[in-house]
């Protein structure tokens, strides 16, 4: 699910069995806190033997799958591992971060727990996705082994990670009381650093009404980020924000993207990863697949040409091991019945962390119609129905899913943007959404915190390129086109980057 690590932090709920009340089951209350609204549940169990734990993980995240949220593992990477969570969550007496990045990969998210201005640093620094601050009070589910921060402390420490482009959560006796007196209180006072979220224990899994004390909880955190007059991380605004960052990460790492691609289009689709400053890599050969993923940034599977499907999912699943994104361009996937069985051999064998194609490709996967001959989409796509194959698509598979056409739809299965830039004669030249795929692996590849931002940046780039390239005088048709095309993606990330923020016509749809 995490994979595009594009998470709701705000309410964490965070597992203790020994709270339960006696006339419920554990399973229950998390049930009714996930119909309350928590965004994000860890399972803490610090006393369960590993095959009872790995029985009640399975059966927490049956739960946390039918409501579309994150879950993740409290310490133990091996039962983390053993139930495909989306993540754990360390403190400072266990593996360490660097150890559990190799093991899990970049695909799951790592949270750390930090005390002091000093841990928070490292955890930054070494790459948590987000840092658990605490404990804020005094807590009775957990022997304090340090003195509580206070809110004063939870502000120190965020000061002290300003810019950091993680998450961040507050833990450790919290409750409806003074959770506005932390968020409130806890928001430092240079530097626009703030908390994601409250993780919470006890006030949650002991509540008679568990549902009813989410609520109450979502309605604190939405007042209080109204007072601050916070803006939300996932504004068009927040993602435009990004984009200096964004290909600035591309150009510090300058990282290999491999493709298995279509043969009609390799050419260009290397052409666009050097002009975005990226490296492609464009081998077909299973020997050397494993040595690959491991030195990859990406990985772009086309279904465009398929004489080889076993290399192609092999591609997939050591990447997958490696923590690599995986974009799977599944091109004609609704043209023949061998290309509808290949796409679900993709979906079912391997992991996919963005999937990008035309509207008949994308609505045939979501079995909402979609009609393809070959490349080519087929007819126009109602927004309404836009919208709901992207999102129960990457909902159903735990990944980005973007539909590309006259209008772009990209969604996470939570929050879904449209995006209306692209010149039409981006459709006149064979492989353009191919050159789209690779351009959002480059960004992908390099930006893994956010893969929903990386595929939007992916796609904005190409179609403002298409956009600045007709306006060239040496362009007259869609040979020149063509190459005008990849010089506009060249100056856009190296020597014009402000023209996409300038250009962008982007919405917030949900």
């Amino acid at each position: 699910m995490a994979n595009h690590k594009c998470v709701d932090y705000s309410l964490y709920l965070v597992t203790d069995s020994s709270l339960v009340p006696s006339n419920t089951t554990l399973l229950d209350q998390i049930e009714k806190a996930l119909e309350g609204g928590v965004t994000l549940v860890q399972l803490r169990e610090k006393d369960m033997d590993t095959g009872p734990f790995i029985d009640l993980a399975n059966k927490v995240k049956t739960l946390t799958r039918r409501y579309n949220v994150p879950f993740i593992i409290n310490d133990r990477l091996d039962v983390a591992l053993a139930v495909d969570a989306d993540g754990v969550h360390i403190g400072q007496d266990d593996m360490p971060m660097t150890e559990a990045r190799k093991l899990l990969g970049h695909g799951k998210i790592i949270g750390v727990s930090c005390n002091n201005e000093q841990e928070a640093k490292k955890a930054v620094e070494e790459g948590a996705d987000y840092i658990g601050i605490g404990a804020v009070w005094f807590t009775s589910t957990k022997e304090l082994k340090k003195q509580p921060l206070g809110v004063d402390g939870v502000r120190r420490i965020l000061e002290s990670i300003d810019g950091y482009k993680g998450y961040s959560v507050a833990i450790g006796g919290i409750n409806l009381n003074n959770a506005e007196e932390l968020l409130l209180g806890g928001r430092p006072k240079s530097g626009s650093y703030t908390l994601d979220g409250l993780a919470i224990v006890s006030a949650i899994i002991g509540a008679a009404d568990p549902k009813t004390v989410c609520q109450n909880f979502t309605s604190i955190l939405q007042s209080t980020n109204t007072k601050q007059g916070l803006a939300v991380r996932n504004t068009v605004t927040h993602i435009l924000e990004q984009w200096n960052q964004s290909i600035k990460n591309i150009h510090t790492t300058t990282p290999m993207v491999h493709h298995i691609t279509n043969n009609v289009v390799i050419n260009d689709n290397a052409n666009a990863t050097l002009a975005i400053g990226a490296s492609p890599i464009m081998s077909t050969n299973r020997v050397e697949m494993e040595e690959l993923a491991k030195v990859n940034g990406a990985m772009v599977l086309n279904m465009g040409t398929l004489n080889d499907i076993d290399t192609m999912i092999l591609a997939a699943q050591v990447n997958n091991r490696h923590g690599n994104p995986v974009v799977l361009d599944p091109v004609g996937c609704g043209a023949t019945t061998f290309r509808k069985q290949t796409v679900q051999r993709f979906l079912n064998e391997a992991r996919m962390t963005i999937i990008k194609g035309n509207g008949g490709e994308i609505l045939s996967m979501a079995n909402r119609g979609g009609r393809s001959r070959g490349v080519d989409s087929l007819g126009n796509v109602d927004e309404k129905i836009a919208i709901l194959a992207v999102k129960e698509l990457a909902q159903q598979h735990q990944c980005i899913v973007a539909m590309t056409g006259p209008i772009d739809y990209i969604s996470d299965g939570v929050r879904t943007y449209a995006i209306e830039n692209g010149d039409p004669m981006l459709a006149c030249i064979t492989g353009s959404g191919c050159m789209v795929t690779s351009v959002v692996a480059c960004f992908a590849a390099a930006n893994r915190l956010d893969y929903l931002m990386a595929t939007i940046m992916g796609i904005l780039v190409v179609n403002i390129a298409s956009e600045l390239a007709m306006q060239r005088k040496d362009v007259h048709g869609p040979g020149t086109f063509r190459s005008a095309l990849i010089d506009e993606l060249y100056n856009i990330t190296h020597k014009t980057p402000n023209v996409l923020q300038q250009r962008a016509k982007i919405r917030f749809l949900s």
